[in-house]
């Protein structure tokens, strides 16, 4: 049978996974599992590209037959059958108010098979549907059991491209299952600075690494003026670097980022035990704070920033960013501040034990990290 002519719905969802493979990184970085799906509708049909760490689908299709630890590329040909079915019934979509159902590739399924930087496989997936002329809005749903077979902490990051060329992001989680896309009007900008937003809060939330990191940096009291400028170095440091990455002024490797990452909070932790006051901190977290902004970087690379409404995105997440990590540092500072009022024995003894695991985790994530082993439950 002839191969298809490669098709430039299929060229755009190739380029997406590149780049994902490229530039994000691993998806347990910060705690998030993060999957992909590009829908690119043409005049006569709309094509999807779902793009997911090899390891997280293929564990429920029992791919790794042999048992060692490795999706190999024949392990691969033989679930590709079964994947394709769960994704033909857990993905949904609807073109004005009507199912349509999708379908795969025809005749021999080419493997679609690489690994990232970092050597983890992924997974690229190809699946089209037909359409009518002229729809007006786009609708993209999936069942609960994606979720259940693939992780309830999965985010899918979904993006569309109208005829036109134009593009819009969507955000899709277990509670929140659809999103409708308009093909005809451009997406409010109150709409998209909202999406952004939860994503920056989401983020921050599910960042173990950036929680454990503001952990350590207030874990030794002081006065709340100190608080007040280690909150505000930290802010406007990963403010920059933020901005910077996302818009490709400045980049640097993904894996060199998380492993500076990892050993910041490290660091942080090891001073904790020699330290007395974090009066000088404000001045430490900002240079750490630049580090981390280019890992917020990463997450907006992997959602592919929009064209229209680009700096109203960045502000978003950026606001996100910084009402979660309020929030987080709200509810630590109370305890903080029982802690530095008990007796200095008892205070010392606390801030060890605490600043002690903080710096393992530290430590494992760098290793992580710098190595690509994956040995830490999260």
């Amino acid at each position: 049978m002839r191969r298809r002519r490669l098709s430039s719905g299929a060229l755009f969802a190739a380029a997406l996974a590149w780049l994902c493979v490229v530039a994000a990184p691993p998806a347990a970085t910060h705690g998030i599992a993060v999957s992909y799906i590009a829908v690119t509708v043409l005049a006569d049909r709309a094509d999807l590209a779902v793009l997911v760490p090899a390891t997280d689908m293929f564990t429920h299709f029992s791919a790794d037959a042999d048992q060692d630890g490795r999706i190999s590329p024949a392990e691969f040909d033989a679930v590709l059958p079964s994947v394709y079915t769960f994704l033909e019934a857990s993905v949904v979509f609807t073109i004005d108010g009507a199912r349509i159902p999708l379908r795969r590739p025809v005749g021999v399924l080419h493997r679609r098979l690489r690994q990232d930087e970092t050597g983890t496989p992924m997974a690229l997936l190809e699946l089209s549907a037909p359409i009518p002329r002229d729809p007006e809005t786009v609708t993209l749903a999936l069942e609960p059991a994606y979720f259940k077979t693939l992780g309830e902490q999965l985010t899918v990051l979904a993006g569309l491209t109208t005829p036109s060329g134009k593009t819009e992001q969507a955000v899709l989680a277990k509670d929140h299952l659809d999103q409708v896309f308009r093909l005809r009007e451009p997406v409010p900008m109150r709409a998209q600075l909202a999406k952004f937003i939860v994503l920056g809060i989401k983020h921050i939330f599910l960042g173990y690494d950036h929680i454990m990191f503001l952990f350590a940096l207030i874990l030794l009291g002081g006065q709340f003026l100190n608080l007040v400028k280690i909150v505000t170095a930290f802010t406007v440091a990963h403010s920059i670097t933020l901005i910077l990455a996302a818009l490709q002024i400045v980049t640097l490797p993904s894996r060199v980022i998380e492993s500076s990452i990892a050993l910041t909070i490290a660091y942080v932790a090891a001073e904790n035990l020699f330290l007395e006051t974090a009066g000088h901190r404000w001045r430490l977290t900002f240079c750490f704070g630049l580090v981390h902004g280019f890992g917020f970087a990463n997450v907006l690379r992997q959602m592919g920033l929009p064209r229209q409404g680009l700096i109203l995105s960045l502000l978003g997440f950026n606001l996100g960013v910084e009402v979660g990590q309020i929030c987080i540092v709200g509810v630590m500072f109370p305890v903080v501040l029982w802690l530095n009022r008990q007796p200095r024995l008892f205070r010392r003894r606390v801030i060890t034990v605490a600043s002690c695991g903080v710096l393992v985790f530290g430590v494992c994530w760098f290793v992580e990290r710098a190595f690509a082993i994956k040995f830490m439950p999260f």
